[in-house]
C-alpha cells in the first residue's frame, strides 16, 4: 500500500512539475493580467467546484429538503379506505 502511495505522490509531483515547465516554456497570449499565473486555472476550476458543491448542497437542503414528518397522516384526519 505504501508503494501505490509513493507512486500517487511521485505522479502528482511529476505532473505539477511538468504544468509548471509548459507554463514557462511557452507564451500563451492572456487577456487578463490574472491569466498569467501559474496553476490560474487549476485553482479557479478547483473554486468553481466548490462554490459548486455547497451551493447544491444549500439549494437541497433550503428548498428540496421536508420536513421528517412530512408524509405522515395529520391528525384527525384518516386515510382512505380504513
Amino acid at each position: 500500500m505504501k508503494s501505490l502511495f509513493r507512486i500517487f505522490y511521485g505522479c502528482l509531483f511529476l505532473s505539477v512539475v511538468a504544468g509548471i515547465w509548459v507554463h514557462f516554456s511557452s507564451h500563451p497570449e492572456v487577456h487578463f493580467f490574472w491569466e498569467s499565473f501559474p496553476a490560474f486555472s487549476a485553482l479557479y476550476g478547483f473554486i468553481g467546484c466548490v462554490v459548486i458543491i455547497i451551493g447544491s448542497k444549500a439549494i437541497g437542503h433550503y428548498w428540496l429538503q421536508k420536513r421528517e414528518n412530512y408524509y405522515e397522516k395529520r391528525e384527525g384526519r384518516r386515510p382512505k379506505g380504513k
